[in-house]
């Protein structure tokens, strides 16, 4: 089977294929195509376990035909091309995965250099497709900060700049919301105990301070959410 679809993403036309055959898959990435691999089990043979086919070079397969639906096409042309996926925006606020060629200001210190970044983006994304994403204010277009989620736990930093104007806030709600819609069920939040307005934030996106422990960061407070 294959089934060749064409996707809009970001104002551009893209070829990208569904197949169950490797090779018609590997014809199609070698064509500069997004794909996607279908694997249907087949009726009757539960007592028998069926191997998995190979159907790289999919990074995503299904097992059904409708769920290689119009958001999952998009994620494929994006994987494919090396494109940031938007997650999802605000009234100011571009909340996107980062870019090799972002520019960021000296005082980030986790993506440092183009080589960390680099190697996040091809690693975190594309594994767990969640992480620390970018936060692009929508007047300048200016990356003011960051948030996202990692294995379960919501965090954020806004640059030194662009502090004291409810974007953390605005990010964080944005971003809870996102995670919802995905499935998500509770989200955890590390604040420093000598962090004020942290802890604040926290309370007032609803949080609810589960214990205190000593982590990477210090002495700090654990917060839990129920989505």
């Amino acid at each position: 089977m294959l089934i060749e679809k064409e996707i809009e993403v970001n104002g551009a036309l893209f070829q990208a294929v569904i197949s169950d055959n490797r090779q018609a898959l590997q014809a199609a990435y070698a064509a500069g195509r997004a794909v996607v691999g279908l694997w249907q089990e087949k009726e009757g043979r539960e007592e028998e376990t069926e191997k998995i086919p190979d159907l790289s070079p999919a990074l995503y397969v299904v097992t059904r035909l409708e769920d290689a639906d119009e958001a999952l096409l998009k994620r494929a042309v994006c994987r494919r091309f090396s494109m940031p996926w938007t997650i999802t925006e605000t009234r100011r606020l571009l909340i996107r995965e980062f870019k090799a060629s972002d520019v960021l200001p000296d005082e980030e210190e986790e993506f440092g250099t183009p080589e960390l970044l680099s190697s996040y983006i091809a690693c975190q994304y594309r594994f767990y497709e969640r992480g620390l994403w970018a936060l692009v204010e929508k007047e300048t277009g200016r990356i003011v900060g960051k948030a996202g989620i990692t294995d379960g736990e919501l965090g954020y930093h806004i640059y030194r700049e662009y502090r004291g104007r409810g974007l953390a806030e605005e990010a964080c709600r944005a971003i809870i919301r996102w995670e919802k819609e995905e499935g998500g069920e509770c989200l955890k939040l590390r604040v420093r105990e000598d962090n004020a307005a942290s802890r604040r934030l926290a309370e007032k996106l609803g949080f609810v301070q589960a214990e205190e422990e000593i982590c990477s960061i210090g002495s700090c407070i654990l917060y839990v959410l129920s989505i």
